[in-house]
């Protein structure tokens, strides 16, 4: 590190504030030199230390983590590769060490991990914002194995994030939750970037032509944004929005909690408390700070009404599937092809001809029956059996 090795200790004070956690890009930006300097700074730093120690025959590096390494192998086995989040939590525990010991201890448990660059495209203030789903899976009290999705949107300007977990990745929650994060921003980015998942885009030519679900183009229509979907088969052009996807998982995923609610209000904290506050290791400025100047079009007066809506053909039980659950109808629509509609209140509306010919409540969980009374009635006699032939 050339002179800076002899300026009044500047290597003591990058190392110390490398084991309180500042990466190492955000030390190059502080301290005016290239990572390649400020690593090599830190390697002979290491080195100095160990000669010194072994020179006073202390005990080897590392002791102040001996009681906390068993909960760091069982942190890590649960997939939480992140030192900078285990040091947070031993530190709670009481431990008074840095995070480079913390980190060489880690170093031989991680998994092999292997990265693409990817391309950045950087946005003016209120330009657009990114969106994705991300699956986690867990266990249930029942020791079930369950998943539940993660919708993350990013700002890409300020790199603000808003996190949600939904229990289904279908049309009715992303919307939901896109609306939801809309409102958490104040305000709306003139183009909102996507992959192509099949809740929100029919088709993708790969040559800029996109045939959108028309309920997400109202959706889009009512909030001023333009829809835009990243080519096929190249998520990376969605760079800003795929990193906090692996941002969450390293950084609080996994949890233990009660239910989704439970869960949204902890990953809402931590949102607030840490991945909005931190220093961003590409703008290296605290997303929170950056996000005032994010220059969004105002939310409209009242927020979008959601519903989610499909053609069935009804089966000769009278019943039409939805969302893997059975809805009954009466016996004369054996055979017809119907309209189901699913609000976000709960209520889901059969019709036909533009009639509503039955109602239910939407039905939680897998392969359930829900019955309108109004089926209940039995056909004429023979009814079925012409129906059938």
């Amino acid at each position: 590190m050339g002179g800076a090795r002899h300026e009044g200790g500047r290597e003591d004070g990058i190392r110390q504030l490398y084991e309180a956690g500042v990466s190492i890009s955000e030390l190059a930006r502080r301290f005016g030199y290239d990572r390649k300097t400020i690593r090599s700074a830190l390697n002979s730093s290491v080195e100095e230390k160990q000669g010194e120690r072994a020179s006073r025959g202390e005990r080897k590096k590392g002791s102040k983590l001996e009681p906390y390494k068993d909960y760091v192998k069982q942190r890590m086995q649960l997939g939480v590769l992140n030192a900078v989040r285990i040091l947070r939590e031993i530190r709670e525990q009481g431990y008074t060490g840095g995070i480079t010991v913390l980190r060489e201890f880690m170093k031989p448990l991680r998994p092999v991990v292997s990265a693409k660059a990817t391309e950045r495209y950087e946005s003016d203030p209120g330009e657009q914002a990114q969106i994705d789903l991300g699956a986690f899976p867990y266990y249930d009290s029942h020791g079930q194995r369950r998943t539940i999705w993660a919708f993350a949107m990013v700002l890409a300007y300020s790199r603000m994030l808003y996190v949600e977990f939904i229990k289904a990745a279908d049309q009715l929650h992303i919307l939901q939750a896109l609306r939801n994060a809309l409102e958490f921003f104040g305000g709306v980015p003139r183009v909102i970037l996507s992959d192509n998942c099949s809740s929100l885009v029919v088709a993708n030519d790969g040559q800029g032509h996109v045939d959108w679900q028309p309920a997400y183009l109202d959706f889009a229509k009512f909030y001023g944004f333009v829809p835009k979907a990243c080519r096929p088969r190249r998520s990376q052009t969605k760079g800003k929005v795929e990193r906090p996807i692996r941002y969450i998982r390293d950084n609080f995923w996994p949890v233990a909690f009660v239910d989704e609610a439970d869960l949204n209000r902890q990953v809402a904290w931590w949102r607030d408390h840490v991945a909005n506050v931190r220093i961003h290791g590409t703008t290296h400025e605290q997303p929170i700070v950056r996000f005032q100047a994010e220059k969004l079009q105002p939310l409209p007066a009242t927020p979008y009404m959601l519903a989610c809506a499909g053609l069935r053909k009804v089966m000769s039980d009278c019943r039409v599937s939805w969302n893997t659950n059975l809805y009954t109808v009466p016996w004369s629509y054996v055979g017809h092809t119907v309209l189901v509609r699913e609000f976000e209140s709960g209520r889901l509306q059969i019709e036909y001809g533009g009639q509503v010919i039955a109602e239910h409540r939407v039905l939680p969980g897998k392969h359930q029956i829900s019955t309108d009374p109004r089926a209940l009635q039995e056909p004429p006699s023979g009814h079925r059996e012409s129906s059938a032939g």
